[in-house]
């Protein structure tokens, strides 16, 4: 009998799994340490990997030597999921910080509604963002925006007081699941808001120090063993220090500290601390306390219900172990509750000004995101969230109280003379522009086609690609005609930081489609007040597909063209920005003997993540 041959081929799998330390290598093999991730699946990755967005070079600058790549299509280890954790495979090193990178990136390209475009134009050529496992010798590891790339370093472990390393033993930066997302966040963030590393106040990096701390926390309840394991641990209180709070544990220890680098928690808020905390880490860790605090809050609420049913409406667990099923509920509770607050925390940069970031700005974007999506608030987010920043005298400006709708951006006006004209949606080029964000967000994978879409859809960080696009001029021809009602000094030059269109689904089904675009201003005629900084202006504005501009949140340059409400709220800011460079002066022993280049560019030399991480 005669065979006939099958013309069917099988598709590829959407998503691939990868094996990796759920926290670092001094966990071992204690259970849930060693887990399975699924990631996107790029057909096309190369040896490296290199895929279209990320691409590991593992380069070894304390050695000048590079690592054999590691081939994850070569069929043996496709077929067990990936290698196994190991501490002296550098190839292991180069899936590890991959998989974290690429399950960071996918966290936020659904917040966002969008697949980010990480690659950049560097000295004239395209670039993906490079991560190198074992970049340096140092405890220390960094986003580096000069050369994009993500530099991990590699350290003995203190001889006297290593906690549970083995003293003088290699530790790995690139083997820390927090320390990959921490480093990977910090290049998202500079990507979607440049200005973001520019310190006009004492909120901007601590901003980009907390928010890297946040993602990192609750990425550690998307593994199901381990949250497993503290739940049954803890008896449900995870607030009880542990794996799933903890932040960089083997480094900490491994640095002679004696505990893990940083914590979730506060062991009583203190909301004095916001007015006089300075450095970025601790100042820092108050917007991770008052996250986390809104965290907790939530899964209580949403656990109450299985505690009462497991203790008869006591609320009183017996001694003893849980019952496996309890623990498995409640592990379920806490990982969507995690989720849902690390989409909320995401989805807020939408809604920030493109300058100055405050806490105080981050929680009214929190709350306006969120209530886009949620008018109805099941489990109280935004309360929860409220509350937080409460507790630790987190209060934002120019607001009458604290009450949900005081805090939401105020909407602008559809009609009558305040009405903002809508976006040039119509033009044919906005037309294409964003049909084709359209059929690559709904591809649900990056194709051959991505690097044009990408020359139109989003150069957020990265705008002096797109000067001569057409969307551009248009979109920067719409803000100029429309200056001062976007809070824009007609008289200085708009520059378009970023435009994109996002797709969101809402809890009824129904698609959120809205257009964000960024301008920003500067006066550099003022950059000897501010230690070589100008002065910015910025305004984000949200509209709806058909061009409604809907919010206008601005930090503008001082304009006769603006109301003179906001204009005293900018002479404010820039009292507080000379205010603060003369407070960070005052902290820095180098200051009185700086040269006068030094002097001159002095604030703008301290945006430097390699410095502020000396230590991590």
């Amino acid at each position: 009998m005669k065979r006939v041959q099958s013309s069917y081929v099988q598709a590829p799998p959407a998503r691939r799994p990868l094996k990796i330390f759920a926290s670092d290598p001094m966990a071992g093999r204690t259970l849930g340490n060693r887990v399975t991730i699924e990631i996107n699946n790029e057909t096309n990755l190369q040896s490296g990997p290199s895929g279209e967005r990320l691409e590991v070079v593992d380069y070894d600058g304390a050695h000048d030597r590079f690592y054999a790549a590691v081939n994850l299509n070569e069929p043996n280890i496709l077929m067990q999921n990936g290698l196994d954790p190991s501490e002296s495979d550098p190839r292991f090193h180069q899936q590890m910080v991959y998989a974290v990178a690429m399950k960071t990136l996918e966290n936020f390209d659904t917040a966002l509604g969008r697949p980010l475009a990480m690659n950049r134009v560097i000295k004239n050529e395209g670039r993906k963002l490079r991560l190198f496992p074992h970049a340096l010798h140092g405890a220390n590891a960094f986003y580096d925006p000069e050369i994009h790339a993500i530099l991990f370093g590699y350290f003995r472990a203190d001889r006297e007081n290593p906690g549970p390393n083995l003293p003088g033993g290699n530790i790995f930066t690139c083997l820390s699941h927090d320390i990959i997302v921490h480093e990977m966040t910090h290049a998202i963030v500079h990507r979607l808001r440049r200005h973001f590393l520019e310190p006009s106040n004492r909120d901007v990096i601590a901003f980009h120090e907390g928010f890297a701390d946040i993602i990192a926390l609750l990425q550690h309840f998307s593994f199901t063993e381990l949250v497993r394991e503290e739940i049954q641990k803890t008896r449900t209180d995870i607030r009880n220090q542990g794996m799933l709070v903890q932040m960089a544990r083997q480094f900490g220890f491994a640095t002679g500290k004696g505990q893990e680098l940083r914590s979730a928690l506060d062991k009583k808020p203190d909301p004095k601390l916001y007015t006089t905390e300075m450095e970025p880490h601790r100042r820092g860790s108050i917007l991770v306390a008052a996250v986390f605090d809104a965290f907790f809050s939530i899964y209580l609420r949403r656990i109450r219900d299985l505690i009462r049913i497991a203790t008869g409406g006591s609320g009183e667990l017996p001694a003893g172990d849980l019952h496996p099923d309890l623990v498995r509920r409640i592990a379920d509770e806490a990982s969507r509750t995690a989720q849902t607050l690390l989409t909320m925390c995401i989805r807020a940069f939408d809604y920030l000004p493109p300058i100055d970031i405050t806490f105080g700005d981050y929680l009214r974007a929190l709350v306006t995101a969120d209530y886009e999506l949620f008018p109805d608030d099941e489990f109280g987010r935004r309360s929860a969230m409220i509350e937080g920043f409460r507790l630790r005298g987190i209060l934002p400006q120019n607001v009458h109280s604290l009450a949900e709708e005081a805090l939401l951006w105020e909407e602008s006006p559809d009609e009558g003379p305040d009405a903002i004209p809508p976006l040039p949606v119509k033009e044919p080029k906005i037309v294409q522009w964003i049909m084709r964000s359209t059929e690559k967000v709904s591809r649900q994978a990056w194709s051959k086609k991505t690097q044009r879409i990408n020359r139109y859809e989003e150069s957020e960080g990265d705008a002096d690609q797109a000067k001569s696009s057409d969307i551009w001029v248009l979109l920067g021809g719409w803000a100029k005609t429309n200056a001062a009602r976007l809070a824009l000094n007609k008289k200085k030059p708009i520059q378009v930081l970023g435009a994109h269109p996002v797709y969101r689904v809402a809890p009824d089904g129904s698609l959120l489609i809205e257009l964000i675009a960024q301008f920003a201003q500067q006066d550099v005629s003022k950059k000897r007040d501010f230690g070589g900084l100008p002065l910015r202006g910025g305004t984000t504005v949200i509209a709806s597909l058909d061009g409604t501009v809907r919010y206008v949140i601005a930090k503008p340059l001082p304009s006769p063209q603006i109301d003179p409400e906001m204009q005293r709220q900018t002479k404010q800011r820039e009292v507080e920005q000379k205010a603060f460079v003369a407070a960070v002066d005052a902290r820095d022993a180098l200051f009185p003997y700086m040269s006068q280049s030094t002097m001159a560019e002095r604030m703008r030399l301290r945006m430097n993540f390699a410095s502020l991480h000396g230590g991590f």
